[in-house]
């Protein structure tokens, strides 16, 4: 085959030559159509890669880029709104911790020495390192009469909790006047007062107070509280603009910032304040308007700094404002990182659609060239067979979709030729066979089931034919990559619409011939009855090992029969297959159980019991009519329920009756006799 360099370099030559022939008009006309239908494909070709190439750059600098930005500023704005979800969580566990200790503090027994041994535990939290302290802070008179101070308070000394009755020291300014301890009062039931950020006075860490109110009914009678370091949320937000690729601040509802880039401003670790909007505004002129906007900001904004002292490039900032704890969250990101995957998208779009264009195109070229010949070839065989009847076959070769064509047709050919010898013989059986009344519709029937898939492999055959025709002529102006694939596509499913069809009509004379077969070479012996289904699931077994379906016999040993064995076998593989065909469209996997029982009567009851999609009454109706089937034009006969019928009341001297509702399965009773009636063909 012609390498992709060597076609791309005679490109020019073959467009040059190409242009001449159409200026000097010396080409004839035989060779002129040939000539035409090369460089016109490689002419084609060439503007279509051309004319890709322009619309991807121009797709991508004008609609993927943007696009691209603005979904990475739509995925910050998720991740942000995710981040506030892990803060929810996070501040959750706080607030679900201090409305325990609330609750607690409300119902437990009043009793100084209870109090101290139960909430130490229960403030712990595990050894929860996030948890500074807390405390309950009772009303007073309401924990001991007369008591104005009987607060509880435990702060965190390692991985325990130590108790501290400084608020109580009747010299100290109490506690009832506190902020945190005010915020409670106003606050409805089980709901958590968040203070703003502080720094510890005796740690040296910064804090926030979680308050939520203790209430007899709806009598007011004091506060729990959590003391949460911040140190945590920090790590959060750190973490989060690190996987961000930027850098994340955070201020509370006083305008201090609880969490900020170390490298852009340094925190001394024993300031008593933290710092302020106002501080890092001087500190920071760069970042002043995404600073003054978080004075104002209500939901969330994005904020463009020309250049960002920490990136040293312009940078986006994306502000969000957190309702649960009055806080305000920024994100910085370089605005190079946002453009980058939209500048990287591109060129991966310009070379990997660019050169798939190229190999597509060089294969098409070269594909298509090879196929006019052959369809040439394939046209005047098909021709032959279908005018003249000849019994010529065509010459496959290599099974492309043209060589599956003609071994498609070279099928046609000799089933339709069998299908006939067989329908002779077939014809001649029904005639002799008196068991089957309905000779007339039979072959009525499987003379209009023949003719239509024969008539659909003809028409199919034809459409090809018509098909090709159109294509030479289209093969006159320039083609494009969709008109070969959609030539190719009507080729390759007519091929397919023929080679389906004649199996169709192949598998409709076997089972034909299944009814028709001559039942005299069935002879009457002695056998058991559980020997007899063990051989049918012998014989079934590669049906079964690649069915995901099961199979469940309950036989009991010692049935003898004296019947017919063959007749009996068919009548079991037939009704198995029923179901597995037709009882479990719905069902990955279903259940099927054949089970027998012995009556007093000398009569033996088979059970055939699926639990598929079942069966409406109409069904029901039909289901032992010749060619009768749910499955129309899926590869049903209708005929394998009706040869059951006919084996068991004609051969088996029993009957056969059906029990099924939709949805709830089917149930098949063959009742026959231990000793078969004997049989007037086999007496002949």
């Amino acid at each position: 085959m012609t390498s992709f360099i060597e076609i791309w370099q005679g490109w020019p030559q073959a467009l040059g030559f190409y242009l001449r022939q159409l200026s000097n008009e010396e080409v004839s006309t035989m060779a002129k159509p040939a000539l035409m239908i090369r460089h016109q494909i490689n002419l084609g070709f060439a503007l279509v890669l051309i004319m890709a190439l322009l619309t991807i750059f121009a797709v991508v600098e004008w609609k993927v880029k943007p696009e691209l930005i603005e979904q990475r500023q739509e995925r910050i704005s998720i991740n942000q709104h995710a981040l506030l979800d892990l803060l929810d969580a996070k501040l959750g566990q706080i607030e679900l911790l201090t409305s325990t200790m609330a609750l607690a503090g409300t119902s437990l027994p009043k009793d100084e020495a209870l109090f101290r041994t139960t909430f130490p535990e229960i403030l712990n939290h595990h050894g929860d390192p996030a948890i500074a302290g807390g405390g309950i802070w009772p009303e007073p008179g309401t924990f001991t009469q007369g008591v104005a101070r009987r607060s509880f308070f435990w702060g965190r000394a390692g991985a325990t909790m130590e108790y501290y009755d400084d608020y109580n020291h009747p010299d100290g300014k109490g506690y009832h006047n506190e902020s945190w301890y005010v915020a409670g009062k106003t606050a409805p039931a089980d709901h958590c007062s968040w203070s703003n950020a502080y720094i510890d006075p005796f740690t040296k860490e910064p804090m926030i107070t979680c308050t939520v109110p203790m209430k007899d009914d709806t009598r007011f009678v004091g506060v729990a509280t959590v003391d949460m370091r911040l140190a945590g949320i920090s790590d959060i937000l750190s973490q989060y603009g690190k996987e961000n690729g930027g850098y994340v601040f955070a201020f509370d509802g006083d305008n201090k910032a609880i969490s900020f880039p170390q490298s852009a401003v340094t925190f001394q670790p024993y300031r008593s304040t933290l710092w302020t909007r106002d501080e890092l505004q001087v500190q920071l002129p760069w970042l002043q308007s995404a600073l003054k906007a978080t004075q104002t900001l209500s939901t969330s904004q994005l904020i463009t700094v020309e250049n960002d002292g920490i990136f040293n490039e312009a940078a986006y900032v994306h502000l969000i404002r957190y309702p649960e704890a009055d806080w305000v969250i920024g994100l910085a990101v370089p605005k190079s990182k946002m453009t980058a995957a939209a500048d990287n998208m591109g060129l991966f779009l310009m070379i990997a659609i660019g050169a798939l264009l190229l190999i597509v195109g060089v294969i098409a070229t070269i594909t298509a060239r090879n196929l006019l010949d052959k369809i040439r070839q394939t046209t005047h065989q098909i021709r032959e067979l279908i005018d003249g009847e000849t019994t010529q076959a065509l010459e496959v070769g290599n099974l492309n979709e043209v060589g599956e064509l003609r071994h498609a047709v070279n099928d046609y050919g000799d089933k339709l030729k069998a299908l006939l010898l067989q329908l002779e013989a077939l014809q001649d059986e029904l005639v002799q066979n008196e068991k089957l009344s309905s000779l007339g519709s039979l072959v009525a029937g499987i003379a209009h089931e023949l003719n239509t898939p024969i008539g659909n492999a003809l028409m199919s055959s034809t459409s090809i034919l018509s098909r090709k025709k159109d294509f030479v002529q289209q093969l006159e102006k320039p083609i494009t990559r969709d008109d070969l694939d959609q030539f190719l596509t009507h080729v390759e499913d007519g091929t397919r619409i023929v080679e389906r069809n004649m199996s169709r009509a192949s598998e409709l004379i076997r089972a034909f011939k299944q009814l028709a077969v001559d039942q005299t070479n069935d002879h009457q012996r002695e056998f058991d009855l559980l020997h007899l289904i063990n051989e049918v699931l012998l014989s079934m077994r590669p049906t079964l090992q690649h069915s995901p379906h099961q199979l469940e016999v309950g036989i009991p040993e010692g049935i003898l029969l004296n019947s017919y064995p063959g007749a009996l076998t068919q009548t079991l593989i037939n009704l198995i297959n029923n179901a597995l065909v037709h009882a479990f469209t719905t069902q990955d996997q279903g259940h099927i159980q054949i089970h027998a029982t012995q009556d007093l009567h000398d009569m033996v009851h088979i059970t055939v019991q699926d639990n598929g999609v079942g069966m409406t009454p109409d069904v029901q109706k039909h289901i032992f009519d010749p060619f009768y089937t749910t499955h129309f034009g899926q590869g049903g006969s209708g005929l394998g329920l009706h040869i059951t019928f006919n084996l068991i009341t004609s051969v088996l001297g029993g009957r056969i009756q059906v029990k099924s509702k939709p949805q709830q399965g089917s149930r098949f009773i063959v009742t026959i006799p231990l000793t078969a009636p004997e049989r007037a063909s086999s007496s002949s």
